[in-house]
């Protein structure tokens, strides 16, 4: 265990606690925002999205922060923004704003209100909903900032030092019953709430608990700027300030355009590789790849398993969409046996049994990292629905043209005819086996000597820009003689474009390489 004085503990656990406290704060307003019926995210969205790029930027913020008389500094703005913002490009897509304004405690009314019709305006309420849900977290930002930094001047604290005295016994990682148990030894009262809270905001990767980049990312306070003054609306200001990590889920727009800060030292820097947006410039000729011949091989290789895998799926999603009894919300009912609004993975894995599947843990754990926007061993019905839903948009006309059976509990599992049964077991087990394929071919680049991650996604994007794009998916297997469909290149695509822009980020094609499970394959 890591040492530390009686006092520097404890004031360790106050931060921690506050953290807690303020996120739940935090999620209150969220649900005040959402509970509002003129809220939809989308139109809020837009309307932040001035000059309609696909995003949101500092300059937009500041101009709402203006408008609503709420007093900041640009430190502070840049650190709501770090925040929520999942690829460090400085700015808020659509699925990252989702984050900031969208309950993570109440599933049901998360997704009531992104199915609200979209309105032109916002409303006064809504706006002012809004502003409240903004100054609310910076001022918990700020209120974080000045205990870390009382935090930092303790002359025995160091990050180091303070995972260490709650990473007991080591293991690298700040589970929740170590975080819970931190806290009660230095005198807090812990509900599972609280740890719940604590977790949302600090970690990063969904996994149920703290790395050490994720806890350093939270702990260290910020670097102050240059340049900081206070801005303040001419009429009025009120309280505001600071920032930490993410979540997850929806889709977003397309993303243009470059922010003019993105390349700010106070960007989040969790991630110890570089986006190769920001590095300088290039080490291999745009013409030429960074990869040997033969790692560039196993490369498109794995790209090819990966459109072969996604084309038998979706031939087994075409199958069940024509079943003339099937229809999503029965099937998400045969999995939702407690009517929680939501899967999981518990839920999924008993009701695979009683349909005759044997799955491994491992397997429905990939999988439910795969479909869960959130990360968070869970399925909405949204989320759910996709596991069925074909690419072509006619096989889901023809399944929203039926209406659901509606029967009982103990009923559900009999809905579906003999036939139907056997296809929809068939999809389940053809995901559990492509994420288990998927996994295992994540292993096999691991496994490559001297194999580098960041040259292979330099050796799709051709032109290196800090992303890769449909043509340049297409070309590279072109290149290689495999001359994929446009439906074949698009299921590449919707496997490694997770905040669905429309392109690859460097951390999402990192996210899609990097193995996911310690099991050996």
């Amino acid at each position: 265990m890591g040492s530390l004085s009686i006092e520097t503990e404890k004031k360790l656990a106050d931060v921690i606690a506050s953290i807690a406290e303020g996120e739940k704060e935090v999620e209150l307003s969220r649900i005040s925002l959402c509970e509002n019926r003129d809220f939809e995210p989308y139109s809020t969205f837009k309307s932040l999205d001035r000059l309609s790029l696909g995003f949101i930027s500092y300059l937009d913020l500041q101009e709402f922060l203006d408008r609503n008389r709420i007093t900041y500094t640009s430190q502070e703005v840049l650190s709501l923004i770090k925040q929520y913002d999942s690829d460090s490009d400085g700015r808020l897509v659509l699925v990252e704003f989702h984050q900031l304004v969208l309950p993570s405690t109440n599933i049901n009314l998360r997704d009531l209100a992104q199915q609200r019709v979209p309105s032109l305006r916002l409303s006064f309420d809504v706006e002012f909903l809004l502003a409240r849900l903004f100054e609310k977290e910076l001022t918990f930002q700020r209120k974080i900032e000045i205990s870390k930094r009382d935090l930092a001047s303790r002359y025995d604290f160091s990050i180091v030092s303070g995972f260490s005295v709650i990473d007991y016994p080591s293991s690298s990682f700040l589970t929740r019953e170590k975080i819970y148990n931190f806290l009660r030894r230095n005198g807090k009262v812990v509900f599972d709430d609280d740890v719940d809270a604590i977790l949302r905001r600090m970690d990063i990767d969904g996994d149920e608990r703290l790395s050490y980049s994720e806890w350093s990312d939270t702990i260290r306070p910020q670097e102050p700027r240059a340049s900081s003054p206070n801005r303040r609306s001419p009429s009025r200001g009120s309280p505001v300030r600071h920032s930490s990590p993410l979540r997850r889920s929806g889709n977003s727009p397309n993303r243009s355009g470059t922010s003019f800060y993105q390349n700010d030292t106070s960007m989040r820097s969790s991630f110890t590789r570089t986006s190769p947006s920001k590095m300088s410039p290039t080490r291999a000729s745009p013409n030429r790849s960074p990869l040997t011949v033969s790692e560039e091989s196993e490369l498109v290789s794995i790209f090819s398993q990966q459109i072969n895998l996604e084309r038998d799926l979706n031939g087994s999603k075409k199958d069940i969409a024509l079943c003339s009894d099937f229809t999503l919300i029965d099937s998400f009912q045969m999995f939702d046996v407690k009517d929680l609004g939501y899967v999981s993975e518990y839920d999924f894995e008993d009701t695979l049994i009683e349909l005759g599947l044997r799955p491994l843990r491992e397997n429905i754990t990939l999988l439910f990292k795969h479909f869960s926007s959130l990360n968070n061993r869970k399925l909405t019905y949204s989320e759910f629905g996709k596991l069925f839903t074909p690419k072509e948009p006619e096989y889901m006309r023809i399944m929203s043209s039926r209406t659901a059976s509606n029967v009982t509990r103990s009923e559900r599992r009999r809905v579906f005819n003999t036939d139907t049964l056997y296809k929809l077991t068939k999809v389940l087990r053809l995901h559990l086996e492509t994420e288990n394929v998927a996994e295992s071919l994540r292993h096999r680049l691991a496994r490559r000597p001297s194999f580098s991650m960041h040259e292979a996604f330099q050796a799709v994007d051709k032109d290196r820009n800090g992303y890769i794009t449909y043509d340049e998916f297409q070309g590279l297997l072109e290149q290689h003689g495999i001359f994929a469909t446009v439906k074949d290149v698009e299921s590449l695509m919707d496997r490694y474009d997770k905040d669905k822009d429309g392109r690859v980020s460097y951390s999402e094609f990192l996210d899609e390489v990097t193995p996911k499970s310690p099991k050996k394959y």
